[in-house]
């Protein structure tokens, strides 16, 4: 019982752990939370949770730091090491836990996948004093008629991966659709304090998670954005999240004219590697000259219009020599200009 309890406080501070997974019954890893992990690879992921004599411990390949689960509970979410301390004491005490149909495998196996996600309310149907549409509506986002809000995000994350614990929480939710319209994923973006400003959170039977991507048109010029908030200021966009930041993009999109756009951050050594890989793989990718913001959030908000931006993308946007030597010279860039 007490591994049950230890797996289960595992899968609820999961959505908090960069990339996390199980990669067996007994094993899970993920991007170490305490070192940072890898700063030349985004994607390698060098924590362990491991099962030895019945309890569960934590070791990064990383920085070397060992603990129990109670430990790393302390260290990454001291809110759950409370609930994770009293059930403990609980159990010790020999006083029944409620396991809500939740078996040792950290999976309710009652869980049957929904025709539709419950527990979401349309951005566009809330009053125009909600915090959720205020802060859209204060950052320009448009599409409100297609973005959510959750009263408890842990009741809809629990519809699409039964195996995740979350705390009930207010979030915006941003949906991800396949391509027959059923959701397989969602990303909360909290409105007021949190521990993580984003989680998400998508089916077991997808790996991979692109916003928009049931939409897109592959027969016109596809952007490709690092967030789905940028996406949706431009047209024919999706967006990477997560594990999709590994550049391999979905079969449908294979002989499509697409350009890259990543954030507007020159210092930021995720971003250039990320746009390197693009390069030798060879993709288009936009590398802007002399531009004061990060996004193009940041630009709508500066009072540039959509066309300006998408004609400025096209004019920027580089493959081959060309955008290696341009890549270059942005990587140098100290001050940003006003387009």
């Amino acid at each position: 019982m007490v591994a049950f309890l230890d797996k289960k406080y595992i899968n609820l501070v999961s959505p908090q752990l960069d990339r996390f997974a199980w990669q067996k019954a007994t094993l899970a890893n993920c991007r170490c939370p305490l070192c940072g992990d890898s700063k030349k690879n985004p994607n390698k992921k060098r924590g362990f949770f491991y099962e030895r004599q019945g309890r569960y411990y934590y070791k990064c390949h990383n920085c070397g730091a060992a603990m129990g689960l109670s430990k790393f509970l302390e260290t990454v979410s001291p809110a759950l090491y409370s609930e994770f301390r009293l059930e403990w004491l609980k159990e010790k005490s020999g006083e029944k836990i409620e396991t809500h149909g939740i078996t040792s495998t950290g999976i309710n196996e009652k869980f049957k996948p929904v025709a539709k996600v419950e527990n979401l309310i349309k951005i566009s149907d809330l009053c125009p004093e909600h915090p959720a549409r205020q802060y859209l509506e204060g950052r320009k986002i448009p599409k409100l008629d297609e973005l959510f809000f959750a009263e408890d995000f842990g009741k809809v994350a629990r519809q699409i991966d039964p195996k995740v614990f979350l705390q009930p929480e207010e979030r915006i939710v941003i949906p991800f659709y396949d391509d027959d319209g059923h959701m397989i994923g969602v990303q909360g973006r909290a409105i007021g304090k949190s521990e993580r400003r984003y989680i998400t959170i998508k089916s077991p039977d997808h790996e991979r998670l692109f916003y928009n991507l049931h939409k897109v048109n592959v027969n016109e010029r596809i952007y490709v954005t690092e967030g789905p908030f940028d996406s949706m200021f431009l047209p024919n966009a999706i967006a990477m999240v997560g594990a999709a930041k590994s550049v391999n993009l979905p079969a449908k999109l294979k002989n499509a004219d697409i350009v890259f756009v990543m954030d507007n951050e020159p210092r930021s050594v995720e971003i250039v590697e990320m746009m390197r890989n693009l390069i030798a793989k060879g993709h288009k990718v936009f590398i802007p000259e002399r531009l004061e913001q990060k996004d193009i959030n940041d630009v709508v908000l500066s009072g540039k219009s959509i066309d300006n931006i998408v004609e400025y993308i096209d004019e920027h946007t580089y493959d081959g020599i060309l955008a290696q030597a341009n890549l270059g010279q942005w990587e140098k860039t100290t001050v940003r200009w006003k387009i």
